[in-house]
């Protein structure tokens, strides 16, 4: 299974430093944020991801791209850290058979739906890379619950009530030693749980072609969230990993 990186958005919460840095390459330790999320990709086994980027985010792509000229330039120096970090980072990109897809979008939703188009495939993992986890264990949990159900399923998260606005959350109940979403709201004013939506996905067929439909018949920014809600209510529905996050 290929894995999805949406990392087209404009990063509005951050201008007006993200009109001159993606979001996704702010540093968190050592590496950018776009890096950490290849790792834990990497970590959860997959070999192959697409990183959706907009026109104006290029340099993502710059990040993990070959540089003959500075890194000959860092050889003469002796900069060998230098050097070594700048391998790394092509040599994940490498590993993890990254390929990109520059357009603007409408949102994560439209970055899977592209991410079809090019492939011809209907399943995907899906990473949003705004959060950082350094294990990988919810992916083979995820993965495992897909294909036991034959349904898409996404991770969720406890978190407080005072906090659901700033979330798409869950509706949930027990389901062996997971569970079984009964309802999605992007940003609710008032959540009837505490299960936020957690932006790791097993993506399938039926959510791909729920979020075509909106896409052709709505306007604004579609969430993936929109394309998990339309099959709550059917069959197979929607299921959910619990992962705790420090």
């Amino acid at each position: 299974m290929r894995i999805v990186i949406p990392a087209a958005g404009l990063g509005s919460r951050f201008l007006p430093l993200t009109r001159a840095v993606p979001k996704e390459l702010l540093l968190l330790g050592d590496w950018p944020l776009i890096h950490h999320a290849l790792l834990e990709a990497e970590g959860a086994g997959f070999d192959s991801a697409i990183i959706v980027i907009s026109p104006m985010k290029r340099a993502i792509r710059t990040y993990f791209e070959a540089a003959p000229e500075l890194e000959r330039e860092l050889a003469e120096q002796g900069n060998l850290d230098g050097l070594a970090r700048l391998h790394e980072a092509q040599s994940l990109a490498r590993r993890m058979q990254v390929t990109f897809i520059e357009q603007w979008t409408r949102g994560p939703g439209e970055a899977v739906l592209l991410s079809r188009a090019l492939t011809g495939e209907d399943s995907f993992a899906v990473l949003l890379p705004d959060d950082v986890v350094p294990s990988a264990g919810h992916w083979r949990a995820l993965r495992a619950l897909s294909t036991q159900t034959g349904a898409p399923t996404l991770c969720v998260r406890k978190v407080p009530l005072a906090e659901a606005p700033r979330f798409g959350m869950a509706t949930c109940e027990p389901w062996g030693e997971h569970l079984r979403v009964l309802e999605l709201v992007e940003k609710p004013r008032q959540a009837r749980s505490n299960l936020s939506i957690f932006g790791r996905y097993v993506v399938t067929g039926q959510v791909l072609d729920a979020l075509a439909d909106r896409l052709a018949s709505s306007s604004g920014e579609l969430q993936l969230t929109e394309g998990y809600a339309a099959l709550t209510g059917g069959n197979p529905g929607v299921f959910a990993v619990e992962v705790e996050v420090g």
